[in-house]
């Protein structure tokens, strides 16, 4: 996704796009993001090109819920194949030809492909077409997103009755079928044992177990100083890599990373700093300290805190080390500051499950100026870009959070921020068309009185944005639903309570099926247990 302020106008869009129209190589791969294949097509040189046109509807505006998780369809006319183009809300998004992830257009039918979770607000659609004579285009359809208005699911949970595991800590990572959860346990010996998702369920045995030594867990991060990836492997090759990072010493001294062959053939590769605080990032602090590392394939993100005045603190005190692999897989580049224009912080990192790409690890959240969410993803090109919605949104602003962010069609993002004073708060956000951009404060009444214990889980549920908020032994997880207007608070306690010091779903798109189930894993008692979230729109 691109940043706001990167988008273009329409016009130069579409002479950019139509170029790459007439003038790309077929053998070239389709544009990205878009899985489309822009090519000539067989149509475009053979005949007079057609003004596309939208048929049902044919003009106006339509109505979608926030909901919706079934693609919507609209009927066309008069479309050339490889040729004809959707724009949405001003921007062209290729021909969407097979293995689009945004939708389908075919000589008949503009199939846009929908996962719930959507921000409410409007969005424009328009078809255009290329001729030598210049764009043709059809009547502008206008998509209204509004909150749903349908009784509430029914939710409830089921657990494999005997444990499957010894913990302190849960992460998942990665993209099914290379979903990976992460077991770790502390001590004196810390380990991290790790199990592939396997057919739509958690595997029973790991993968892989390695020792990691001199870790040391974040406190306020509510989460692990650990993270792992299975990486791509490399073309014609058979190996499988996964990459492990762990936060090192006190206070944060080093991020350090350690690459595991698991097939063909098991072996252990050698223990890799990555950076820590003898880095010239570093050398003006008068007080440093790393935090959280996350893996975005052959790149490494880590919080950290640099302070020139240990007592004054001072915008930019807080930033993100920008760490590349190396082509070869051997080494570590120096480190680099994730940019900003001016002096700004970028704090509270937390995971980012796409829903379009069904992936968690496609974006990392993160606050920008301890107020404004925030994605950081990766351009092309290799280099860290944070995007943000156009309106600033403030959350929890100042005070210390974790964040937790959804991200789905049509540009929508929603974001929870847990607070160590036990507040939550929602924002419903796009950064597409014109959203109608909100925060909601969770009712402090409708949540236990305790603190949460963990990174919240994220989820899509029958539509519904999902996140699962752990307490340990002192209350049932809880479970806030969100519209993109309201929230909902649903205590997990069919059939019985569901107690987690951490709880994690599987990344993926199985609770908006027709029987919703969606595997979870679940730190009880400092037992690992598994099972599924279920929901239904009638009595279980």
């Amino acid at each position: 996704m691109l940043p706001r302020g990167f988008l273009l106008p329409a016009a130069l869009a579409l002479s950019a796009s139509f170029c790459a129209l007439g003038c790309r190589p077929d053998a070239e791969p389709p544009d990205e993001g878009t899985g489309s294949d822009t090519g000539t097509g067989s149509d475009t040189d053979t005949g007079e090109i057609p003004d596309p046109a939208f048929l049902n509807p044919a003009l106006g505006d339509f109505l979608v819920v926030s909901t919706q998780h079934v693609p919507k369809d609209i009927v066309v006319q008069k479309i050339t194949l490889g040729n004809t183009q959707l724009l949405i809300d001003g921007q062209t998004v290729g021909t969407l030809g097979p293995g689009s992830a945004l939708g389908e257009l075919t000589g008949d039918r503009l199939r846009i492909f929908l996962h719930g979770a959507l921000a409410l607000g409007t969005h424009t659609l328009q078809l255009a077409s290329h001729t030598p004579d210049g764009p043709r285009f059809s009547a502008e359809l206008t998509m209204n997103v509004a909150a749903p208005d349908v009784p509430l699911p029914q939710v409830w949970t089921e657990l494999d009755p005997d444990p499957r595991d010894v913990g302190d800590a849960l992460l998942v990572s990665g993209v099914p079928p290379d979903t990976l959860l992460g077991v770790v346990s502390g001590g004196l010996d810390p380990t991290l044992r790790l199990y592939r998702a396997d057919e739509g369920a958690w595997a029973d045995t790991p993968v892989l177990e390695t020792t990691l030594e001199g870790y040391v867990p974040e406190v306020m991060a509510l989460g692990p100083g650990v993270s792992a990836l299975a990486l791509p492997p490399a073309p014609g090759s058979d190996v499988a890599v996964v990459r492990v990072a762990y936060r090192r010493g006190e206070p944060g001294a080093a991020i350090v990373t350690r690459d595991l062959t698991i097939a063909p053939e098991p072996s252990i590769g050698p223990l890799q700093t990555a950076v820590d605080l003898s880095a010239d990032l570093f050398r003006d602090a008068e007080f440093a300290a790393l935090g959280r590392p996350f893996l975005f394939g052959d790149v490494l993100f880590a919080e950290f805190l640099a302070a020139d005045d240990a007592e004054t603190p001072h915008p930019g005190d807080r930033g993100i080390a920008h760490v590349r692999r190396s082509s070869d897989r051997g080494s570590w580049s120096a480190p680099e500051r994730v940019p900003t224009a001016k002096p700004l912080d970028l704090d509270a990192l937390g995971p980012a499950l796409s829903l379009p790409q069904l992936s968690l690890g496609a974006g990392i959240s993160v606050r920008l100026g301890q107020r404004v969410t925030g994605l950081l993803t990766l351009s092309d090109a290799g280099a860290a870009l944070v995007s943000e919605p156009g309106e600033e949104v403030d959350l929890s602003p100042g005070a210390p959070a974790v964040l937790t962010t959804i991200t789905s069609n049509l540009g929508a993002r929603t974001v929870a921020a847990v607070t160590p004073d036990r507040g939550v708060s929602i924002a419903f956000l796009g950064t597409s068309g014109k959203p109608k951009n909100t925060v909601v404060s969770v009712p402090a009444d409708k949540l236990p009185d305790a603190r949460i214990t963990a990174q919240p889980a994220a989820g899509a549920l029958l539509g519904y944005s999902a996140f699962l908020l752990p307490y340990g032994d002192a209350a049932p997880v809880h479970l806030v639903l969100g519209d993109g207007m309201r929230t909902y608070v649903v205590p997990l306690v069919d059939p019985e309570p569901l107690s987690c010091r951490a709880v994690v779903l599987m990344p993926g798109l199985s609770g908006n099926l027709d029987a919703p189930a969606i595997p979870l894993a679940c730190l009880q008692g400092g037992s690992l247990r598994v099972g599924v979230l279920k929901a239904s729109l009638a009595d279980p």
